[in-house]
């Protein structure tokens, strides 16, 4: 018995136990086998996420880090030739695939949207001339991107909307291509500054913040309340001891034909009684009332470094005291009034200083804006616009390309200027500009088409009085505005004045409220390689992130 049993014990696996034990294996090994697969696929798919977020946070860390003009220039001149780097950082190390011929060349571009299709958008030409119209890019450059200036799009199916184009864009193992998406039309929830909405609204020209401008791209110059105090002191003293040395030489004239000492003495009380001695100065207050007041701002590029130099001249020489006597009077200066042109010997009436810098850009910064805030005088009462007592020169004979802003202040303490100073108020702004250096010689034929390179932005030409009226603030006729040319031997050559002049500087208003930039809805959406070509279709976008932009 006990030797059967281990006869048993010792025989083989039946067929029937090797089949049932195969297919549960196979069975097994199949649902382990896919499930790695799976795995795969999934790990797979999650690397290619994490590559294309990645991507896009880069994208949008530069695109944010940017002004938006300065994204739009990235896009459409992606290489600085004068540093030779990519205008996107965080393509730098690219640089040399960018926008070649190669196969794996990098894509960077404007392009704009035409029903559901891409298109891309047309730069500046040389063969356009003055005439921009065709340029459908969102900056315009006739220098490759050296100097530019933004294009908005104010019409059409695409106001306020901006797109841009990535291909052929490195991951750590993969490639992708990228749709930049910018909308700061009324879709984006952008309203404008109304009455009835005036705590949403936006406003696309409004006066700057001080606090939030950095002095690397712009230059301030603030004209304090009493900055020309000093100078009336000075003036006032001159006139006292000029006054006090004719006095001497008329007396001496009357007296002149005296024969004894008793007839000098006789004479000499005699005119003293009727034209006492100059004893105490003018008033510095009275005087600066009729002071004719004229700043310079000179705008230099030299050698990659961009300068900004400002001086004034105080003129006083029309002053009459009101009342007073022939030694009570501005008048009686030497000059003529005429040394504003040129240094004369004895000149009292006229105080010159010299050019002071009040910006030097660091390397490789560019000067954007320069702000020009200044007290006006509200003491002229001409209405004769010709005859202005404040007077502004922008010297930019270097035609280098920049924003001018020239604001007027309020002095609240005082509550100046009321109404009525305000439409009384004149003053002179003259813009400086060689159109020679840069091939326009007939650039005065059709001034619609001529652009300078200053822009000009003021809240000269509205009433400032009521701060709180802002954007019913009536327009009013205060600047007398000229764009001057010059020669290329800084000669004054022919000029614009008025409406004209307005059309050549982009002239725009501001008033003094705190900024309020327009706001664009910012998405950023990486595809599969190749989808652009196709038009990027939704069912290659592999990851998208969402944001917004100031500008």
């Amino acid at each position: 018995m006990d030797r059967k049993k281990r006869k048993k014990s010792n025989a083989g696996m039946s067929l029937l136990e090797v089949i049932v034990a195969v297919s549960i294996f196979s069975i097994t090994a199949a649902v382990l086998l896919q499930s790695f697969v799976t795995s795969q696929r999934i790990n797979k798919k999650s690397n290619l996420y994490l590559e294309a977020t990645t991507v896009a946070q880069n994208i949008m860390e530069e695109i944010k880090s940017k002004d938006f003009e300065d994204v739009s220039l990235a896009f459409n001149y992606p290489i600085n030739f004068l540093t030779g780097q990519a205008r996107l950082s965080f393509l730098d190390s690219e640089r040399d695939r960018i926008n070649t011929e190669t196969e794996n060349s990098i894509g960077v571009k404007e392009i704009i949207k035409d029903g559901s299709d891409y298109k891309d958008v047309r730069l500046y030409n040389t063969l356009d001339g003055e005439d921009t119209s065709k340029v459908t890019a969102s900056v315009i450059s006739k220098d490759e991107g050296k100097s530019y200036e933004f294009n908005p799009r104010k019409t059409g199916n695409n106001v306020s909307k901006y797109y841009f184009e990535l291909t052929n864009v490195p991951g750590n193992h993969e490639s992708f291509d990228a749709l930049i998406e910018f909308n700061g039309g009324e879709g984006s929830g952008y309203k404008k500054k109304t009455l009835t909405n005036n705590d949403e609204g936006k406003n696309d020209y409004l006066a700057p913040n001080i606090a939030k401008l950095d002095t690397k791209t712009n230059a301030f110059l603030i004209m304090g309340k009493n900055w020309d105090k000093n100078a009336m002191e000075v003036i006032a003293n001159g006139q006292l001891q000029a006054a006090q040395k004719l006095w001497d030489e008329d007396l001496a004239d009357y007296i002149k034909n005296a024969t004894s000492e008793e007839e000098k003495q006789k004479l000499t009380e005699e005119f003293t009684s009727q034209h006492p001695r100059p004893a105490e100065k003018l008033s510095p207050e009275d005087i600066y009332k009729q002071t004719r007041r004229t700043l310079y701002v000179k705008i230099e590029e030299s050698g990659g470094t961009i300068k900004a130099d400002a001086k004034y001249i105080l003129n006083a020489y029309n002053y009459v005291k009101e009342g007073g006597n022939k030694y009570e009077r501005m008048d009686i200066c030497p000059c003529k009034g005429k040394s504003e042109e040129k240094d004369i010997k004895g000149c009292f009436c006229t105080y010159k200083s010299e050019y002071l810098t009040f910006y030097s850009s660091e390397a490789e910064a560019k000067l954007k804006n320069l702000y020009i805030f200044y007290y006006p005088n509200y003491e002229n009462k001409v209405k004769n616009s010709t005859k202005t007592l404040d007077n502004i020169v922008i010297e930019n004979e270097n035609n280098y390309p920049v924003n001018v802003y020239v604001t007027k202040q309020r002095d609240e303490e005082n509550n100046i200027p009321t109404s009525s100073q305000e439409n009384f108020y004149r003053m002179s702004l003259t813009i400086k500009e060689c159109p020679d250096k840069l091939e326009h010689t007939n650039w005065n034929t059709n001034t619609s088409l001529y652009k300078a390179q200053t822009k000009l932005r003021t809240n000269l030409d509205y009433n400032i009085s009521d701060f709180d009226q802002i954007l019913t603030r009536p327009r009013i006729n205060q600047m007398q505005l000229t764009y001057q040319a010059v020669n290329d031997k800084g000669e004054n050559d022919r000029k614009k004045t008025g409406t004209a002049a307005k059309q050549i500087l982009s002239y725009n208003g501001l008033d003094d409220k705190i900024e309020t930039d327009r706001i664009y809805t910012a998405k950023v959406k990486v595809y599969k390689s190749g989808a652009a070509e196709k038009g990027f279709p939704e069912d290659e976008l592999v990851a998208s992130l969402d944001g917004a932009k100031e500008n």
